[in-house]
């Protein structure tokens, strides 16, 4: 099975670290798990670049990071990125994201287009 990344936006980074909490709780390494506070679209700041060198993560996400997510970046929203490497581990990580009110959860193959 591929591996797959469980996307969720939240409203706030209080929100998205008590879900990221949580997932550690029932068992997902913190490997597997990237928080982000979402200011601004824009260009990477060479400062952020190692915070986003998740190495599941790559030029996926981020490389079409404004046309997937762009619309729901206002003030703080925070992205979790979940690794997920079989079907339980995906029903896991999408149903605790959804038990903190996120604006979108999103499941994407790891590697391909997140978008499509």
């Amino acid at each position: 099975m591929a591996a797959r990344i469980v996307v969720g936006v939240f409203e706030s980074e209080g929100i998205a670290e008590d879900a990221c909490n949580r997932l550690k709780t029932e068992g997902v390494p913190a490997d597997d798990i990237v928080l982000k506070v979402l200011k601004e679209v824009g260009p990477v700041p060479s400062t952020m670049e190692p915070e986003l060198e998740a190495s599941f993560l790559g030029p996926v996400i981020l490389g079409n990071f404004r046309e997937s997510f762009a619309h729901y970046i206002r003030n703080g929203e925070t992205l979790i990125c979940v690794q997920a490497s079989t079907d339980d581990r995906v029903e896991l990580a999408v149903d605790t994201l959804k038990q903190y009110a996120p604006i979108e959860v999103k499941v994407v193959p790891a590697g391909e287009d997140p978008t499509g």
